[in-house]
């Protein structure tokens, strides 16, 4: 979370230029419009992107609540300023209202507030990254494959061998089936953890879980011998020490 981007909405000049004062006090908080009414407020917030609003209730055209009630998403956080008491246990009814500013409004008193809307926004940010970063992360135990029009998901410990067969790939599997994808032993190398799986030749990749020896230039799986490729036999060798 960078700098936090406001909008004061309040009918009294005066009220703007106490609030975007304390605001230029402030690291890391920028006021990116004024609005008089609530209808300008609703039109300004449907079509820029604001982190908190500086929000007064009693506005022409729309109340504080009425235009609260008139979003439907892209809701900002909403700091409520008013001079109106009576209003502020009505205002924490809203999810989005964080806090209610009693006018005059003092600087300590608009620091505190900042610092907690600074530390909700901060939070949202972790989450949401943690969301985003998990639901993007593949599955670290298998690979998405597609075979013909079926995307499948295949674990890495049911992978026995793959081999290169033309633009294709065979990709072998415990249970005696067979995968065919239109890929190339490279691409597929490279998606592959360098950990699980070893590049033995120009056309075979193999799951070293199921190596069970190396003699010479050949390799033994579990029911399968493959050829091992000359600039290959170094690394494929080290396998086993693994």
């Amino acid at each position: 979370m960078n700098t936090i981007k406001l909008l004061i909405a309040d009918d009294e000049p005066f009220a703007h230029q106490i609030l975007e004062g304390y605001c230029q006090k402030m690291d890391g908080i920028e006021v990116i419009g004024h609005t008089y009414d609530g209808i300008s407020t609703l039109n300004f917030l449907n079509k820029n992107k604001v982190d908190a609003l500086l929000l007064d209730i009693q506005m022409p055209d729309l109340t504080g609540f009425e235009l609260l009630d008139s979003l439907k998403q892209n809701t900002p956080k909403v700091i409520f300023t008013t001079a109106f008491t009576e209003h502020a246990l009505k205002g924490f009814e809203y999810d989005q209202v964080i806090d209610y500013l009693h006018k005059p409004i003092r600087i300590t008193r608009f620091i505190k507030t900042i610092e907690r809307l600074r530390g909700i926004l901060k939070v949202e940010h972790s989450s949401s990254n943690l969301e985003q970063n998990s639901f993007n992360k593949p599955i670290q135990n298998s690979i998405i494959i597609q075979d013909n029009k079926t995307t499948f998901r295949l674990l890495y410990a049911d992978i026995i061998y793959i081999q290169s067969w033309g633009n294709y790939l065979k990709v072998f599997l415990k249970n005696k089936e067979t995968k065919v994808i239109r890929k190339t032993v490279k691409a597929m190398d490279s998606e592959l953890p360098n950990l699980l799986f070893q590049r033995i030749h120009k056309s075979y990749i193999v799951n070293i879980n199921f190596v069970q020896a190396i003699k010479g230039n050949t390799i033994y799986l579990e029911e399968q011998t493959l050829p091992i490729g000359n600039s290959y036999l170094v690394n494929t060798k080290k396998i086993l020490s693994k």
